[in-house]
């Protein structure tokens, strides 16, 4: 257990006395990736109100490796520019472009081998198998031998995208990581605005502050932008190895992802009156490769049922509204106005207590007093409980969520570099129950890496969008005692109990010095990656098969570590 220490309060309860509240709500279904921005009357862009963090904080859409790359779970290569185009251009910035930092010219099309310019990864996995990235992504959620697994984290290209490179890296390798990726969190500039992907199936709700000399400049348009992959029909069908890169040395690994493109709503509203708006149908969607903020006009190639295309946001009512996309101002002074309350609990029933309209005057704007308890306990390997209280006076508003943010290694996470950190919001099925003040409560934070120092915050808003100050900790998760899917030496790895081992590492060695210069050293090798895993796991659950594997391998392993005796870097996955 580990306690914390409170922290500076937030800068986003900082509002000018005229600003104006606004606030965005949708529905969308799970796993999507979305953008919120606003544009002024002139059609120019204003302001970034929410982004997701795999597009915000993690770079997806500006990575090392092909675009066409195929995916899986936590995929840690290929640029997807295609993920939110409209908006990304709407920006109107640019950043470098990534290639790999590798500088072997035969690693360019490659899934996995970059071993001798590669560093530690904190979030992303090794690719996976199709069986493998079914099995983790709806099962385990987390990543297969994380210890063991390093990416080449790409240096720039001399090209230019509309998409920020990733911005949670703070401890940098010398020789594993190019000079440039020092420059990524300086270069990303869209913290203030990243936040968690949406669980999905339930309301959503996000705010922003919208300056008073904005909003006197007249009506405004809110945009929000909804992406998922692998999203197909009928006129959007891509087929996994015809129009992705298989990689050859590794063609059983990777999953494909393209789908329709991006769907975009918009609303158009005023913000100096207390009023909503909203809308029901789909005003266009994007390139389906990124490569312009074109705009296209609906038409019957975009699905619009089952969650899928225009119905990635599903229709829904709330006080008294129905919609896919709505826009509700507060008017002009309730960027600190402490005349009303508003009912932003994210409740779909429509029914509210405060004001005639059902969605609320104003606002009172301020910092929220941080939790006065707060413990971690870890769980599991990839699991942490967060125990916390509210102060019982902390706020008169309805607490509307917790946010959890964490980040691996030892640097202390404080305001100042929380942009950096995974976020994750807290539903009530994580958690102990409602969010009471006055009262302790636990939510679990998951997907974590066994054996991995964390550092984990919290903070809570209330239903005027309110932040209380961060508080954070560490924690050291517990060594994971086996998983099924354990690193590329599925085999050895069972025989011998980990990917660390000598003979483990001078197979590895082998592999990549000797076996993959060939073609059939490469079809060895990628056949035993595709077929290993299963008698991987039947072999580590029995003793007597682990010791009869090894009495197997042990002449093969000797062999191998003759063969290398003069040792290439520390390895990365095998």
């Amino acid at each position: 257990m580990a306690l914390g220490l409170a922290l500076a309060p937030s800068v986003a309860a900082a509002a000018d006395d005229d600003d104006v509240l606004v606030e965005f709500h949708f529905q969308p279904v799970p796993n999507t990736q979305i953008a919120i921005w606003l544009v002024d009357a002139n059609g120019q862009f204003v302001q970034d109100v929410f982004v997701t963090q795999a597009t915000g904080t993690l770079g997806i859409g500006n990575r090392p490796g092909r675009w066409d790359f195929l995916s899986s779970w936590r995929f840690p290569y290929g640029p997807r520019p295609q993920v939110l185009p409209v908006w990304a251009h709407a920006r109107g910035r640019s950043y470098p472009s990534l290639e790999f930092h590798d500088d072997d010219p035969s690693d360019a099309d490659s899934l996995g081998w970059h071993e001798n310019s590669s560093s530690p990864e904190p979030y992303f996995c090794r690719p996976l198998s199709e069986v493998e990235n079914e099995t983790i992504s709806t099962d385990t959620m987390t990543c297969p031998s994380p210890a063991t697994f390093q990416s080449d984290k790409g240096r720039f290209d001399g090209g230019q995208t509309p998409y920020p490179p990733r911005n949670d890296l703070v401890t940098y390798e010398d020789g594993g990581d190019h000079a440039d990726v020092h420059m990524f969190g300086v270069l990303n500039d869209l913290d203030a605005v990243t936040g968690a992907t949406p669980v999905g199936d339930e309301p959503e709700l996000v705010t922003a502050i919208v300056p008073r000399e904005v909003a006197e400049l007249g009506p405004m348009t809110a945009f929000i932008e909804v992406n998922l992959e692998h999203d197909e029909n009928d006129a959007w069908a891509f087929d996994r190895d015809t129009d992705h890169y298989v990689d050859p040395r590794l063609s059983g690994y990777g999953v494909e992802y393209l789908g329709q493109p991006s769907v975009v709503y918009q609303v158009q509203f005023e913000p100096l009156q207390a009023a909503f708006a909203g809308t029901d149908m789909y005003s266009g969607y994007g390139e389906w490769d990124g490569s312009s903020g074109e705009l296209h006009e609906p038409d019957g190639s975009i699905s619009s049922d089952a969650g899928s295309g225009a119905d990635r946001l599903s229709l829904y009512t709330k006080n008294g509204e129905t919609f896919r996309f709505g826009v509700y101002s507060h008017g002009p002074g309730s960027g600190n106005d402490p005349t009303g309350g508003t009912d932003t609990s994210g409740d779909s029933s429509g029914e509210s207590d405060s004001g005639d309209d059902g969605w609320g005057g104003g606002c009172d704007i301020h910092a929220l007093p941080p939790v006065d308890y707060f413990e971690l306990e870890a769980m599991d390997f990839d699991r942490v409980r967060v125990h916390f209280a509210i102060p019982a006076d902390a706020t008169t508003e309805q607490i509307r969520n917790v946010r959890l943010y964490y980040r691996s290694g030892t640097m202390t996470l404080d305001e100042s570099n929380v942009g950096s950190a995974i976020q994750a919001t807290a539903t009530l099925s994580d958690c102990s129950g409602p969010f009471e003040p006055g009262v302790q409560m636990w939510c679990d934070v998951d997907e974590l890496f066994g054996r991995y120092t964390y550092q984990i915050g919290l903070r809570y808003e209330d239903g005027c969008s309110n932040r209380s100050a961060l508080v954070a900790g560490a924690i050291e998760t517990p060594a994971q005692k086996f998983q099924t899917v354990d690193g590329f030496c599925f085999i050895a790895t069972a025989a011998w109990g980990g990917a660390w081992t000598d003979r483990v590492q001078a197979l590895r060695y082998f592999r990549d010095l000797y076996l993959r210069q060939t073609g059939f050293g490469t079809a060895l090798v990628e056949f035993y990656y595709f077929n290993s895993p299963k008698l991987a796991g039947l072999i580590a659950e029995r003793p007597w098969a682990r010791a009869l594997t090894r009495a197997v391998l042990s002449p093969v392993a000797d062999l191998a570590r003759a063969a290398t005796r003069v040792q290439p870097p520390a390895p990365t996955e095998g």
